[in-house]
């Protein structure tokens, strides 16, 4: 296989890994600090004539190349690659007790775009060898001995990144109406990591990705916002209930405040606070009505007992006084009651104490 189909392989595999993380991507960018930056990812192509034991050696040693060139770290958008290639030019046996591996491999590096399988640059370093105890020791060994800053790398990568810049400039249009389009189709989380991808070195399509990128994230959280504000809205007019208002509040603390429906949330959330308002206010209203009912009658209650006890008291004092003029004056109590006879018989006419007479006479007879 040669070089470059190669590295055409290596980057349709790459398409295939990056698209599928791209596609189930959610609001995930990255670190801030590579947005906006040039990275390179490094990657090693698994059907690629090197060992799998050697292949997380070598993804080290190309990490730490980009990182030296400045290049390093993980971009919002790694379709731009360093990826190499180690062809084995030797391998021998030595005639030693133990005896040992030795190889020579010949290392080429590549930087290109995984998504278009374009190559941007490529560079042949100086073979190297490792000698080991079996063959993973004796790559490692070898891989180990590939130098990060020779000039033949250092070429390599400006080279690339000039071609990254220069493809940014040119497609910067191609970029946008490809997020607008992901956007309209409420992809928004991938609009905006494409458009985070644009590097600032890149000034014009920097400036004309950022602007984009404002649009489309008020988009999102328009969108967003929108239904978050429906489902409480619903939530709260099927039951008013503290459940219900506890989800209200749930889903409008989800809303962003530059959402174009946080004001509506707002609205939404007094006229929650004012439900609940009138239901304690009427609470207490309640509440302190009670209170005033059984004041009432706690207070109306006393009133009595002291009545009662004050006509007690009178009737007793009266008892008393009677008692103390019996005791003084034997025929009092006779006096009294003679003076009461009196007074009933008073109220009594003539004619019907002689009836009363005469009923008692006729008894006698029957």
């Amino acid at each position: 296989m040669t070089k470059h189909n190669y590295f055409i392989a290596g980057l349709l595999s790459l398409l295939l890994l990056f698209g599928s993380t791209t596609a189930n991507a959610q609001n995930d960018l990255g670190k801030s600090d590579d947005l906006g930056r040039i990275v390179l990812t490094p990657y090693v192509v698994s059907n690629a004539n090197i060992p799998s034991f050697a292949t997380n050696a070598l993804k080290n040693k190309l990490a730490k190349i980009a990182a030296e060139q400045g290049l390093g770290g993980n971009s919002a958008d790694p379709r731009f690659v360093i990826t190499a290639n180690l062809i084995e030019v030797t391998k021998d046996i030595t005639p030693t007790a133990p005896p040992m591996v030795a190889l020579t491999l010949a290392p080429t590096i590549y930087i290109g775009d995984a998504v278009t399988g374009e190559l941007f640059a490529s560079c042949d370093l100086p073979e190297v060898k490792g000698v080991g105890a079996n063959d993973t020791k004796a790559y490692l060994a070898a891989v180990k001995l590939i130098k990060t800053n020779d000039a033949r790398v250092v070429a390599c990568i400006n080279n690339g990144k000039a071609k990254i810049v220069e493809y940014y400039n040119s497609q910067i249009d191609f970029l946008l109406a490809e997020a607008e389009s992901l956007a309209n189709s409420q992809r928004y989380d991938e609009a905006m990591t494409k458009l985070a991808a644009v590097p600032e070195v890149c000034k014009d399509a920097y400036m004309k990705a950022m602007e984009k990128l404002g649009v489309i994230y008020q988009q999102k959280i328009d969108k967003e916002g929108a239904a978050l504000y429906n489902e409480a809205y619903a939530q709260w007019n099927t039951a008013k209930t503290e459940e219900s208002a506890a989800r209200v509040v749930e889903l409008l603390a989800e809303i962003n405040p530059l959402s174009a429906a946080a004001a509506q949330g707002r609205t939404l959330v007094k006229s929650v606070e004012s439900h609940y308002a009138a239901i304690e206010a009427r609470r207490r209203e309640l509440e302190e009505r009670n209170w005033a009912f059984k004041m009432k009658q706690y207070e109306d209650s006393q009133a009595n007992l002291a009545a009662e006890r004050e006509y007690r008291m009178q009737q007793s004092k009266y008892d008393y006084e009677v008692n103390m003029e019996c005791v003084k004056h034997p025929n009092a109590a006779a006096t009294y009651a003679y003076e009461h006879v009196r007074e009933s018989n008073r109220s009594r006419s003539f004619s019907d104490m002689i009836s009363a007479y005469a009923e008692r006479v006729k008894s006698w007879f029957m």
